[in-house]
Protein backbone atom coordinates (compact mmCIF):
# COMPACT_ATOMS: atom_id res chain seq x y z
CA UNK A 1 0.00 0.00 0.00
CA UNK A 2 2.44 2.48 0.80
CA UNK A 3 4.79 1.76 -2.49
CA UNK A 4 1.42 2.03 -4.69
CA UNK A 5 0.50 5.75 -2.36
CA UNK A 6 3.96 6.95 -3.21
CA UNK A 7 4.19 6.21 -7.13
CA UNK A 8 0.63 7.78 -7.09
CA UNK A 9 1.34 10.77 -5.19
CA UNK A 10 4.68 10.95 -7.51
CA UNK A 11 3.08 11.19 -10.64
CA UNK A 12 0.08 13.21 -9.73
CA UNK A 13 2.88 15.66 -8.62
CA UNK A 14 4.17 16.52 -11.42
CA UNK A 15 1.20 15.56 -14.16
CA UNK A 16 1.71 13.41 -16.56
CA UNK A 17 5.47 12.61 -17.51
CA UNK A 18 5.16 13.57 -21.19
CA UNK A 19 7.37 15.55 -23.02
CA UNK A 20 5.91 18.64 -24.65
CA UNK A 21 5.50 18.78 -28.25
CA UNK A 22 7.99 18.17 -29.96
CA UNK A 23 10.47 16.93 -27.05
CA UNK A 24 12.41 13.80 -27.65
CA UNK A 25 13.33 13.44 -24.26
CA UNK A 26 11.62 11.72 -21.06
CA UNK A 27 10.94 12.84 -17.99
CA UNK A 28 13.55 11.51 -15.56
CA UNK A 29 12.78 10.28 -11.99
CA UNK A 30 14.98 9.33 -9.20
CA UNK A 31 13.40 8.50 -5.92
CA UNK A 32 15.80 9.71 -3.18
CA UNK A 33 13.49 8.93 0.07
CA UNK A 34 9.98 7.81 0.48
CA UNK A 35 8.62 7.01 3.64
CA UNK A 36 5.49 7.33 6.03
CA UNK A 37 5.59 10.77 6.36
CA UNK A 38 7.47 12.24 3.22
CA UNK A 39 8.87 11.30 -0.29
CA UNK A 40 11.28 13.50 -2.09
CA UNK A 41 12.41 13.12 -5.61
CA UNK A 42 14.39 14.59 -8.14
CA UNK A 43 13.25 15.26 -11.56
CA UNK A 44 14.76 16.18 -14.52
CA UNK A 45 11.67 17.86 -17.01
CA UNK A 46 12.73 18.15 -20.87
CA UNK A 47 12.44 21.50 -22.71
CA UNK A 48 9.20 21.81 -23.93
CA UNK A 49 7.98 19.24 -21.33
CA UNK A 50 4.02 20.01 -20.36
CA UNK A 51 2.07 18.46 -17.32
CA UNK A 52 -1.69 18.11 -16.80
CA UNK A 53 -3.56 19.86 -14.86
CA UNK A 54 -4.22 18.27 -11.49
CA UNK A 55 -4.58 18.74 -7.84
CA UNK A 56 -2.00 18.26 -4.99
CA UNK A 57 -2.30 14.94 -2.94
CA UNK A 58 -0.49 16.09 -0.41
CA UNK A 59 1.71 19.36 0.52
CA UNK A 60 4.41 20.05 -1.76
CA UNK A 61 7.03 21.96 -2.37
CA UNK A 62 9.44 21.75 -5.44
CA UNK A 63 12.80 23.11 -5.48
CA UNK A 64 14.58 24.13 -9.08
CA UNK A 65 17.90 22.72 -8.61
CA UNK A 66 19.19 24.00 -12.53
CA UNK A 67 17.15 25.70 -15.21
CA UNK A 68 13.75 27.03 -14.80
CA UNK A 69 9.53 25.57 -14.89
CA UNK A 70 6.88 27.55 -15.25
CA UNK A 71 3.42 26.69 -12.96
CA UNK A 72 0.23 27.46 -13.38
CA UNK A 73 -2.62 27.76 -10.55
CA UNK A 74 -5.58 28.26 -10.41
CA UNK A 75 -6.61 31.08 -8.56
CA UNK A 76 -3.21 32.74 -8.65
CA UNK A 77 -2.21 32.38 -12.45
CA UNK A 78 1.19 31.59 -14.05
CA UNK A 79 4.69 31.50 -11.71
CA UNK A 80 8.14 30.97 -13.52
CA UNK A 81 10.20 29.51 -11.14
CA UNK A 82 13.99 29.67 -11.53
CA UNK A 83 16.86 28.07 -10.06
CA UNK A 84 17.34 28.47 -6.70
CA UNK A 85 13.46 28.99 -6.25
CA UNK A 86 10.54 27.49 -4.30
CA UNK A 87 7.38 26.41 -5.10
CA UNK A 88 4.96 25.59 -2.54
CA UNK A 89 1.16 24.07 -3.65
CA UNK A 90 -0.82 22.86 -0.53
CA UNK A 91 -2.82 19.55 -0.86
CA UNK A 92 -5.64 20.05 -2.87
CA UNK A 93 -4.42 22.93 -4.98
CA UNK A 94 -5.16 22.61 -8.59
CA UNK A 95 -2.19 23.42 -11.30
CA UNK A 96 0.05 22.49 -14.02
CA UNK A 97 3.86 22.39 -14.43
CA UNK A 98 5.86 22.73 -17.74
CA UNK A 99 9.22 23.42 -19.09
CA UNK A 100 8.55 26.49 -21.71
CA UNK A 101 12.52 26.67 -22.15
CA UNK A 102 14.81 24.43 -24.64
CA UNK A 103 16.83 23.55 -22.08
CA UNK A 104 16.33 20.62 -19.27
CA UNK A 105 15.25 22.06 -15.63
CA UNK A 106 16.39 19.83 -12.82
CA UNK A 107 14.13 19.65 -10.12
CA UNK A 108 13.24 18.47 -6.65
CA UNK A 109 9.86 17.70 -5.38
CA UNK A 110 9.18 16.79 -1.41
CA UNK A 111 5.82 15.46 -0.46
CA UNK A 112 4.83 15.87 2.66
CA UNK A 113 2.02 12.65 3.28
CA UNK A 114 1.68 13.50 7.12
CA UNK A 115 1.28 11.61 10.12
CA UNK A 116 0.82 8.15 10.04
Amino acid sequence: MRRVFALLVAAVAVGVLVPGAGGTDEVQEKRLLDNERVAVYEYVFPGGFRGEEHAAVADEFAYVIDGEFTVVTRGRGKQVVRRGEIEYASKGTIHMSSNESKKPARVLVVLLKGRP
